[in-house]
């Protein structure tokens, strides 16, 4: 299928059929809700590990062995370097294996969660309440960072780790879910896919158009004459892919560093060691108060108008927060700011660019397209954490931001098209019309 094909494509399937539009509310989804963002949580819980539990090991006797300072950094790189590693891997085996195989194969694999339970997410909800059900991913993964961060205030390093091993066994829950409807009706088994929606949506509930809409998808975009990389080259995905990527690596670079894995170091910066458990309550607050802003607006006001108004903000705490560091002052305002760039990262930049992620990308590529984005995010994660925080560079850190976030802004109102409330077809429609028109300028 051509570019000049998409058009006529998006028009047969952009509309849903009207009994699609009704809300639908049982047990059984938010039971997949809940347990495909336990996997986030513990993903939260291994990403914010590394930060609080760094001066408790190389500065006390914990372990009978005691790293050197290399030895933690190298210790610190494995995540973002094993989700590298594993990115494309994951995305094969979700292709033809599902979400839900890796969801049950996360404990050995952060790329699994990072492509599985935001895909999930979106497949299982529908479009009224998609906005709030993506973002609980990454609400989750803060809540696992905030879990971290006060039970080791609070208990014995060795306890910590048998409680969170046992919270591992919980993962046996999985089985209960069933995997997308989506994916089943990728791979043609229409009978599970039909069974998964009346899990999902209720007996009472007429599944039969939904998966119509689905199977209409499939048969529009894949063909079974073609490999995966041929499916995927078109120029209108590859403009997709690419938007994807950048919006992933402003995800991290605008400030999810900070928040994600070095919330400890920002926490010493701002008070002394008897009140850092009073500035880590009030930090994780924030981090609460942000995301449930996020949750409530999401689905209300879009996703374009949270995003920008997060951004702006995140660019003028960025700015005082730099002057702050050259100034090494630490008053009521600086640590006002810090709390406030944490509300704004964690109410738009943070759970949005994951939501958007996935929305932007056609759902039957979405298993290498959200990996490719992935792995272009993580690398630059990779590189920055080597250059700067291993480097001494973190005085910089913030201008950094400043200038990623900058450039934040004219994407986001260049090429980031609205999708509350549309269908994967529609929003296909819009990213087509905004790069037929770049296209055309261009040639002319």
């Amino acid at each position: 299928m051509s570019v000049a094909t998409v058009r006529p494509v998006v028009q047969r399937t952009s509309r849903y059929p009207r009994s699609l539009e009704v809300p639908v509310q049982t047990i059984n989804l938010y039971l997949a809700i809940i347990i495909s963002n336990y996997c986030a949580f513990c993903f939260g819980i291994c990403v914010g590990w590394s930060n609080p539990a760094e001066w408790r090991i190389l500065k006390h006797n914990i372990y009978k062995f005691k790293p050197t300072k290399d030895q933690w950094e190298l210790i610190s790189s494995f995540l973002p370097l094993g989700v590298l590693v594993c990115c494309l891997p994951m995305a094969a085996l979700m292709k033809y294996q599902g979400c839900k195989s890796l969801m049950y194969i996360q404990g050995m694999c952060g790329a699994a969660v990072c492509q599985a339970v935001p895909i999930y997410l979106n497949e299982i909800s529908q479009r009224k309440y998609r906005g709030l059900v993506g973002s609980l991913y990454y609400g989750a993964i803060l809540y696992g960072i905030i879990y971290n961060h006060v039970l080791m205030e609070h208990i014995r390093m060795q306890t910590l780790h048998i409680v969170n091993l046992l919270l591992a066994l919980l993962f046996g829950f999985l089985w209960i879910i069933p995997d997308s409807p989506f994916y089943y009706a990728s791979v043609h088994k229409s009978k599970k896919a039909r069974l998964a929606l009346i899990w999902l949506r209720g007996k009472q509930h007429n599944v039969e158009d939904e998966l119509k809409t689905m199977v209409v998808l499939v048969d529009n975009e894949l063909d079974p004459t073609k490999d995966w990389w041929q499916s995927f080259k078109f120029s209108i995905r590859v403009s997709i892919i690419i938007r994807s990527t950048v919006l992933m690596i402003i995800h991290y670079l605008g400030g999810g560093l900070i928040v994600l894995m070095y919330m400890d170091n920002l926490l010493k910066e701002l008070a002394e060691k008897k009140d850092y458990l009073t500035y880590l309550w009030v930090l994780c607050c924030s981090m609460v108060l942000g995301h449930l802003i996020c949750v409530l607006l999401v689905d209300r006001i879009g996703r374009r108008p949270l995003l920008m108004v997060s951004t702006l903000i995140l660019i003028i705490c960025s700015l005082y927060l730099s002057c702050w560091f050259q100034l090494a002052g630490s008053n009521f305002q600086t640590k006002f700011v810090i709390y406030l760039f944490v509300v704004a990262y964690t109410m738009g930049l943070g759970p949005l660019a994951c939501l958007l992620n996935v929305e932007l990308i056609l759902p039957t590529v979405r298993p290498y397209g959200c990996a490719m984005s992935n792995l272009f995010a993580w690398l630059s994660v990779f590189f920055v954490i080597q250059w700067i925080f291993y480097r001494n560079y973190e005085c910089i850190i913030f201008e950094f931001m400043v200038g990623v976030l900058l450039l934040s802004i004219l994407f986001i109102l260049i090429f980031l098209p609205e999708t509350k409330r549309l269908s994967a077809t529609e929003i296909q429609s819009k990213v087509h019309s905004s790069w037929m028109s770049y296209s055309s300028s261009d040639e002319s």
